[in-house]
């Protein structure tokens, strides 16, 4: 179904797509949440509807460079206020008791800073899916995350270097993924990534 289609009969995810159509996002643009439904759809069929409105808005604010987790309060707080006003406005209808709380948990999980709460496990396994995508696929999105952050680093090989380190952080993790669906059919295939970025 076209994006177009989609979003004409949903408002929620309109007004989450008008954020990430700013110009300076690269990655975390609308194709980065168009195939997190799509990934949902085919791997996580019985997505909630809890989680989708977190991975609807989980980048909807996006400053490359902000102090970790500020981002992600930051949507949070945008969500609160989009789903509020698409109330006012009665372009939606009332959602069950706690959902946009229970939503908020999640945005706020996908930092990946710690091991996210287990509701939070799987739309923060969707969002890291790209780290174990077929290797041109891989690197498109190391390059797409570069023209984010480039403006934040010297010229030279600065921001390669910090994308490397990242890799190397990530393969010292127990696990990449935190449910046992993505972590068997993707685990390897990421630190696999991993490793090849590392010796290029």
């Amino acid at each position: 179904m076209l994006r177009s289609q989609m979003s004409a009969k949903d408002p929620l995810l309109e007004a989450a797509l008008s954020h990430h159509r700013q110009p300076h996002r690269a990655y975390h643009d609308e194709r980065h949440v168009l195939e997190l439904l799509a990934l949902a759809a085919e791997h996580t069929p019985d997505l909630t509807a809890t989680e989708r409105l977190a991975i609807l808005f989980h980048d909807a604010v996006y400053v490359p460079g902000a102090p970790k987790g500020m981002n992600e309060t930051l949507s949070a707080m945008l969500m609160r206020a989009t789903v509020a006003s698409l109330l006012r406005t009665g372009d939606m209808t009332a959602l069950p008791d706690g959902m946009v709380d229970d939503a908020a948990v999640i945005i706020e999980a996908t930092t990946h800073i710690d091991p996210p709460a287990p509701a939070a496990e799987r739309v923060c396994d969707l969002d890291l899916w790209r780290l174990a995508a077929p290797w041109q696929e891989f690197q498109r999105h190391s390059a797409d995350i570069d023209r984010e952050y480039r403006h934040l680093y010297p010229p030279g090989d600065a921001c390669m270097l910090a994308r490397k380190e990242f890799y190397r952080s990530m393969l010292t993790r127990a696990h990449v993924f935190h449910t046992p669906y993505f972590r068997q059919r993707f685990e390897p295939i990421a630190r696999a990534n991993f490793q090849r970025a590392l010796q290029e």
